[in-house]
């Protein structure tokens, strides 16, 4: 599998925070049902911070020599895959700054 325990969080924590985002803080400029990139990012880097948190909380504590973490997606702990996403969102985000 792809994903195992909560590792699926990894996708979904950031799509539901760009939802949760764009729903309440509708941005005028951006048109009926569209997102600025800001916003967009905004979300992504909130949800996949989130979810390093989750990640940390839930993989904590010793594993076995050669035991793999009980919540991982694509086959790393949820928390790396998550970190990664947050990395990218800052670094498109000063980019476009």
């Amino acid at each position: 599998m792809i994903y195992r325990g909560a590792g699926l969080l990894t996708l979904l924590t950031p799509i539901v925070s760009v939802l949760l985002l764009t729903y309440f803080f509708h941005d005028p400029s951006a048109g009926q049902g569209n997102t600025t990139l800001q916003q967009f990012l905004l979300g992504c880097g909130i949800g996949a911070a989130v979810n390093v948190v989750i990640g940390f909380a839930l993989n904590r504590g010793v594993r076995a020599p050669g035991e793999h973490a009980r919540h991982h997606f694509f086959f790393m702990p949820m928390q790396w895959p998550a970190l990664a996403i947050v990395v990218v969102c800052a670094a498109v985000a000063a980019l476009k700054s």
